[in-house]
């Protein structure tokens, strides 16, 4: 799930900035699920760099096992993976978190994902799972649109700016029942933060349904949110309100462990 980013600055930080890291990780940010492999021309275009500075900079990744080649194309290195564990580990939500989704999950037989908010998008970064239900493809670094998902809108609820500005810079419409007007959306969201957990009918796609909770810290904050979806076959709508309240204690004994006072 590691992703680095470059972080647009003001020219006083920038200053403070080391040129030849920028340029490695603007390379290394080029790779995405959807592009696994690029060839150099690809990277130079998609960053700007000349190519022959751009193949500098790929053979010292190469050397640190952080980009491969295999002919004339590149990928990322298998040398990430022992970040991985560490940085999931790091994760504080993710570590208190786990075992009260593996037990909700044991309990309602269902699987429970556990998500945050990161660049305006939500993250995944646990799942409990179990046998009994198998629905849908997950990794963990597995990034969702907030104006589409139970999750993105329970993260955002507190935080109408957030979602006011990724409706204003162009959202997608993925089903009929995708919000797109800045309104209506913020209108969802007053809704989710009075009755304190979303849902995602067929918004981000058709046949999938999804309902969420949110998580909080010693001040009140959002900092998490965990959800069970699955299919409409499976769980209509009535059926997936059905787990409203166990998803709420859950959340709430998490919130608690954060520093959390009182239920939601």
């Amino acid at each position: 799930m590691l992703r680095l980013v470059v972080i647009l600055m003001t020219d006083t930080n920038k200053d403070m900035l080391n040129g030849s890291i920028t340029k490695a990780i603007t390379i290394l940010n080029c790779f995405s699920y959807d592009k696994t492999r690029l060839r150099l021309k690809d990277i130079s275009q998609m960053t700007g760099i000349n190519q022959a500075t751009a193949h500098r900079m790929l053979n010292t990744l190469k050397e640190f096992n952080l980009v491969e080649q295999n002919e004339s194309s590149y990928s990322l290195g298998r040398g990430f993976l022992k970040y991985e564990g560490i940085v999931l580990n790091s994760i504080e939500i993710r570590r208190i978190g786990l075992p009260y989704l593996e037990e909700l999950s044991n309990s309602l037989r269902v699987n429970v994902n556990l998500a945050i908010l990161d660049e305006k998008e939500v993250v995944y970064v646990a799942r409990a799972e179990t046998p009994y239900s198998s629905y849908a493809y997950f990794h963990i670094g597995m990034r969702r649109p907030i104006h589409c998902t139970a999750l993105g809108k329970v993260l955002t609820c507190k935080s109408p700016e957030i979602a006011r500005e990724v409706i204003r810079q162009g959202v997608t419409r993925l089903t009929m029942n995708t919000f797109t007007d800045e309104v209506e959306f913020l209108e969802e969201l007053e809704k989710v933060r009075l009755q304190g957990y979303a849902v995602d009918f067929e918004e981000l796609s058709n046949g999938i349904n999804c309902v969420a909770v949110p998580i909080r810290n010693a001040s009140g904050e959002i900092v998490a949110a965990i959800s069970i979806s699955g299919p409409t076959s499976k769980y209509p709508r009535e059926k997936i309100l059905e787990y409203v309240p166990g998803l709420m204690n859950c959340a709430n004994r998490i919130s608690a462990r954060m520093g959390a006072r009182g239920n939601w």
